[in-house]
């Protein structure tokens, strides 16, 4: 209860001191082409998407006010619009009303966008900007965001008399935002090009030698590198932004990530700029990392850095605060908002705002200046390499999974029983677990296996005791159990090289026994390159997690480079008879080929059911990944 004590003391001590005049907030678009860039590859000059387009979003003070304010919905309906405009061979429509059931059910508040949609703003469109000069704020969105994720904090920064450009975050054709470089550049140079156009144009009384920087996860990494190119940015606030970095989570990622620092476009230790960290508390809960680039250690110049111990990645924007998602939710973000605009008021206006505003937010009891500990040293690797066979017949044995148990090193066999896995020295304590369906799995501890290197492993049959069915000549019912929903706008999926990554949903039964006679799912993107052969998997529930895997031999499917749309396993062949609530996934087992780094595989997510579970490797612990399902589902009798 002593957070809910001290926020109103802080709304009134921070929040209300006088930073000078309050205006209104106008807002207004701008759909601009650079030409001196290609968006869409192999066109014509003359084709609507040649250029890059570079769509603006401006908030800037006022003395007036017409009309009613903008919904939020009005706000969040320029991302459908862009989404259909940016390409010219998928149709978005519906985004809007999906997306916001998304971010509803996501926030725990229920199941009607509609509820986000209509949250007023203060915001007014097209009202006439007061003269300047005043500075400017570049708002960089966050993975595939908008200025909408946070127009809270660019609302009060128009309010206060700062004109702010909101640059959102769409990557090469066809639009979409990666980790890779030269997507990540599309965000920096359409900033670049918003600078450069704004200020030959001198719209709305914006002084450009009083810019500030406003990056929001991902548009953290794209601000660091524009702060790198335009050093006469004064100020940069990030919130939790991604120009720190801590590896191990995701190889993929890893490894986009390294390829900007090693191309030195951030180089914060050449830096002389104003810089305020405010990062979240969870980043470490879901993995081990191996280690950190600290772009705020790095920097030699005036800095702040605060972390929101209570706080998880999407309270860094201002949607849980608006729907009250929870009373922390909505207190963290009242912090960010008052933190932001005095860090600026200070940078850009000389006033002595920050220091009182920093000094009461960082002796909250859930924010703490201490940066993550990673102490702890990973050291070197060792590549274990072997090979696993049947103990009876000495024959491989395809797809076992192998593993550092409930740790996110793992890996699965080949068509020849081989497999190849690196361990650090931190995991010599561990044990690795060896498994696959129809056999008894086994444990190794690691530091064993280190020492031999070379493994053979041999695994021994699993009888099981099959339960009678008894069958009779009653007519069944048949029914689809699970999650049916096919849609193309929400999804999860995999990366290109995740062997052993595995996510399903729970399937609730009804009646006993229950005949599975199919599986069915929806593939709703495929970039990849290569045939993939996922296993299907069934388990008993033990707290909402998987437990035993029910089935005695591998279920497979193969899906096709590119291919999508919906997938239906005959399981009547297999004989699975259901008694109770039962997890089924789909587990990634072989790629025959290789994939490209970047390539991804997605499933349609959906609301109304009981989320998604995932693991990212074999042997790694089941984690509630999503509130929504994945669309996965069984065709049943009884």
């Amino acid at each position: 209860m002593r957070r809910m004590q001290l926020f109103p003391i802080l709304f009134l001590c921070v929040l209300g001191t006088n930073y000078g005049q309050t205006y209104h907030i106008g807002f207004t678009t701008l759909q601009l082409r650079d030409s001196s860039r290609t968006y869409k590859p192999q066109t014509a000059e003359d084709h609507a998407l040649h250029y890059r387009p570079v769509d603006l979003d401006i908030w800037y003070p006022s003395e007036e006010t017409k009309g009613d304010p903008l919904l939020f919905g009005d706000l969040f309906q320029l991302f459908e619009k862009r989404a259909i405009d940016y390409q010219d061979n998928e149709d978005y429509t519906g985004l809007t009303n999906e997306l916001a059931s998304y971010y509803v059910a996501e926030m725990g508040v229920g199941t009607d966008g509609q509820q986000l949609l209509q949250v007023p703003t203060r915001t007014y469109a097209d009202l006439e900007a007061i003269p300047g000069p005043r500075p400017v704020i570049f708002y960089l969105a966050g993975f595939n965001g908008m200025g909408f994720e946070n127009y809270k904090v660019l609302e009060r920064l128009a309010q206060k008399g700062y004109v702010v450009v909101a640059i959102w975050s769409v990557g090469r054709y066809p639009g979409d935002m990666t980790n890779e470089m030269a997507d990540m550049m599309e965000q920096v140079q359409d900033a670049e090009f918003a600078l450069e156009y704004l200020e030959k144009e001198q719209l709305f009384g914006a002084d450009y030698q009083k810019i500030g920087l406003l990056g929001c996860s991902w548009g953290g990494m794209s601000s660091a590198v524009f702060v790198h190119r335009n050093p006469e940015v004064k100020a940069f606030v990030s919130l939790d932004g991604t120009e720190t970095h801590y590896f191990g989570e995701a190889d993929e990622n890893d490894r986009f990530i390294q390829a900007i620092h090693d191309s030195r476009s951030l180089q914060p230790s050449e830096q002389q700029i104003d810089y305020l960290y405010l990062e979240s508390g969870d980043k470490l809960e879901e993995f081990e990392a191996t280690k950190v680039y600290n772009y705020f250690e790095k920097l030699n110049s005036e800095k702040y850095y605060l972390r929101f111990t209570n706080s998880t990645h999407a309270d860094f924007s201002c949607i849980p605060s608006i729907l009250q998602a929870s009373e922390s939710s909505v207190a963290i973000y009242a912090d960010i908002e008052a933190m932001t605009l005095a860090f600026f008021e200070q940078s850009l206006r000389d006033k002595p705002t920050f220091g009182t505003t920093w000094e009461t937010v960082k002796a909250l009891d859930y924010t703490t200046e201490a940066a993550y500990d990673l102490s702890k040293d990973q050291g070197p690797t060792l590549e274990l390499s072997g090979r696993i066979r049947d103990k009876n017949t000495k024959e491989p044995l395809p797809y076992v999974n192998i593993g550092v148990l409930n740790r996110e090193v793992g890996t699965v066999t080949n068509t020849a029983g081989e497999f190849n896995l690196e361990i650090g020295e931190a995991f010599s304590s561990d044990t690795l677990r060896i498994s696959s369906i129809g056999y008894q799995s086994i444990e190794i501890p690691v530091a064993n296996a280190r020492t031999s290197g070379v493994l053979s492993i041999l695994l021994e049959e699993q009888i099981s005791e099959l339960n009678e069915v008894v069958l009779t000549a009653k007519a069944y019912k048949r029914k689809t159990l699970g999650n049916k929903t096919e849609s193309r706008f929400l999804g999860t999926g995999f990366g290109y090289d995740q062997l052993g990554a595995e996510m399903g949903i729970k399937i609730g039964i009804r009646k006993k026994p229950t005949f599975a006679d199919a599986f069915n799912f929806t593939v709703s993107h495929n970039r990849l390159s290569t045939p993939t052969i996922f296993r299907v998997n069934i388990y008993t529930v033990e707290k909402n997690k998987p437990k035993d895997n029910i089935l005695t031999e591998n279920i497979l499917v193969t899906i096709d480079p590119k291919q999508v749309g919906k997938f239906t396993v005959d399981l009547r062949p297999y004989d699975i008879v259901l008694y109770e609530d039962a997890i089924v996934t789909l587990e990634w087992v072989d790629s025959l080929g290789e994939n490209q780094k970047g390539e991804v595989i997605f499933f349609p997510l959906g609301l109304l059911t009981n989320g998604t579970i995932y693991k990212r490797s074999s042997q790694s612990k089941f984690k509630k990944y999503s509130s929504l399902g994945v669309g996965f589902n069984i065709d049943v009798r009884y």
